[in-house]
């Protein structure tokens, strides 16, 4: 018999029946009938078989589920289950509305049913105060507006989808305004309310910049909230209060890098004035956030689009970057050396992010840095001064480890070429800087770092000792380096747990790590399983004769 006809076929069709028969029944009870526990179980069972109901329900009945994970919202038992329930429904059933929208017999008020479900759906979710609701149902409105074939239409929807959103930013920000100069205790209160909605509400204009990327015919989807946005984005990088936020600023940079990539042609005439802000937060808060603000325009100007659009050529980017990087770095490096490294572990790890990023999307302007060896000398003090912060440390591991092995990260022709051209640049700071890398990879592993650590500080050493004998005439160990690894393999103040590591460990360590070096990028899993080992011996959880195996290896 034909598969449609299969028992278990038949048995699908069934089950399929069963639960749609029995979603009538529950969108036809109030929640407020209901115990606040049982409200939970509904929804999270309504989310998870949102693919049932995106194929078996009509679109009527796809909108009446929605409402009521909607109504039951202001539960609080079930807020989040609803708030989830109502983002995997809209995305499976996008499809689905769209299409019904659109067909030949719909009209009007296909598209204003729609409208009307989502502005709705937001407006519950906005009422809420839960930043992870608005998320979720913000997603899915946005999901649902990019599946509509009308542009007009994608639109209008998607501008009152945003709409109660931007209304609050502005009334916040009117509260923020007027509340900021009183000295009372309830104005004060009233400042912080104003500021948990203003937060709360570009969470949700980055959800739904972030999921509306795509254009329809010659205009972006995202034209007129931008529209209607774009005020109230420029008033709150004014506000004095505002910028004094470290959360208000994060969402608002969230906004912008979102933007960045969602309608580059529209933000790139606006770019210049944005970055001057987003300095000028930088250097008033050193907020982590602005760093990763300059993150995203680095990789989004990797594009010809974004470039033409803020009137530059490729030598004015370059141009612009570099000068933009030398004053991060003054600023920055200024205020870590007040602080100490291990005080500003966000800077450090958005810093060191932030040159990743040049590397990978703009090593021109890197490699031209006059603060470059400055930044290098950092990022060895960072291995020790962090004292073991996780993020902090594994960022700077990541971009010494690309920096040194820039050979060995895929990257495109052009980019490459280019390093090529600096490279002597980048070798003399690892002739500066290689030894005390070593140290403190080797320190760390033996115990001077958390275990976490151990596979990033691997990979860094091993991106040193392979660099070094690539460039070999002789593709041997050089002196500069059997030096380097001697000496830490015998610096009994820098190695942890000293006692385990004896002569012939180091030795056996130094030559291993050299052999597979010898044989290339494919040998790193390997070195790194050595060093693990290597750690472990140090603490006393194997025995040397782990070491045996890639000897004879």
């Amino acid at each position: 018999s034909s598969g449609r006809d299969s028992p278990i076929s038949s048995d699908g069709n069934s089950t399929t029946l069963g639960l749609t028969q029995l979603v009538g029944s529950i969108c036809s009870s109030p929640t407020s009938s209901r115990h606040h526990l049982v409200m939970s179980g509904i929804c999270t069972f309504l989310g998870s078989y949102s693919t049932v109901w995106a194929n078996s329900c009509p679109p009527q009945s796809v909108l009446e589920i929605l409402a009521y994970l909607a109504s039951a919202i202001p539960t609080p038992a079930a807020t989040e289950a609803a708030g989830k329930g109502m983002r995997l429904l809209l995305i499976a059933a996008g499809p689905k509305l769209a299409k019904a929208a659109a067909s030949p017999g719909a009209d009007q008020s296909s598209y204003n049913f729609i409208s009307a479900a989502l502005t709705q759906s937001m407006e519950t979710a906005l009422s809420t105060g839960n930043v992870t609701v608005m998320e979720n149902v913000s997603e899915g409105c946005a999901r649902v507006c990019v599946q509509l074939k009308d542009s007009s239409q994608t639109k209008a929807i998607l501008t009152s989808v945003a709409m109660p959103s931007l209304r609050r930013c502005r009334s916040s920000l009117d509260a923020i305004s007027i509340s900021s100069h009183r000295s009372s205790g309830q104005a004060a209160s009233q400042v912080e309310a104003a500021t948990h909605t203003l937060i709360s509400c570009l969470a949700v204009l980055k959800q739904l910049i972030r999921f509306c990327d795509a254009s329809i015919g010659e205009t972006h989807v995202l034209t007129d909230v931008l529209t209607a946005a774009w005020p109230i984005l420029k008033d709150i990088s004014t506000n004095s209060t505002c910028r004094r936020n470290e959360d208000v600023l994060g969402r608002l940079f969230n906004v912008h890098s979102q933007l960045l990539n969602a309608v580059p042609a529209l933000i790139g005439p606006h770019f210049k004035d944005i970055i001057s802000f987003v300095v000028q937060a930088y250097e008033e808060s050193f907020c982590a956030s602005a760093l990763e603000y300059v993150s995203a325009a680095v990789e989004a100007f990797d594009s010809e689009q974004i470039v033409v659009a803020a009137g530059l050529d490729e030598q004015g980017k370059s141009a612009l970057f570099r000068q933009l990087l030398s004053h991060v770095y003054q600023c920055t490096f200024a205020y870590v050396q007040k602080r100490g490294p291990s005080d500003c572990p966000q800077v450090i790890k958005a810093l060191f992010e932030v040159s990743q990023r040049y590397l990978l999307f703009c090593p021109q302007s890197l490699c031209q840095c006059p603060e470059l060896p400055s930044l290098f000398s950092l990022g060895t003090a960072c291995l020790t001064e962090c004292k073991g912060e996780i993020d902090s440390t594994r960022s700077c591991l990541v971009f010494l480890t690309q920096i040194i092995g820039w050979k060995s990260i895929h990257l495109p022709a052009s980019k490459v070429e280019v390093l090529g051209i600096f490279s002597s640049i980048i070798d003399n700071i690892l002739l500066q800087n290689g030894e005390i890398v070593i140290k403190s990879c080797i320190g760390g592993i033996s115990g001077g770092a958390p275990q976490i650590l151990w596979p990033s500080l691997s990979e860094c050493l091993f991106a040193v000792i392979m660099h070094i004998i690539s460039e070999s005439p002789t593709g041997e160990p050089n002196a500069i380096l059997q030096n380097w690894l001697q000496s830490a393999m015998t610096d009994n103040s820098l190695l942890n747990n000293s006692q385990n590591i004896t002569s012939d460990i180091g030795t056996s360590m130094i030559q291993i790590l050299c052999d597979l070096a010898k044989q290339g990028l494919k040998s790193k899993p390997k070195a790194k399983m050595v060093m693990i080992d290597f750690g472990k011996i140090a603490k006393g959880e194997t025995t040397p004769e782990a070491l045996q195996a890639y000897s004879m290896a």
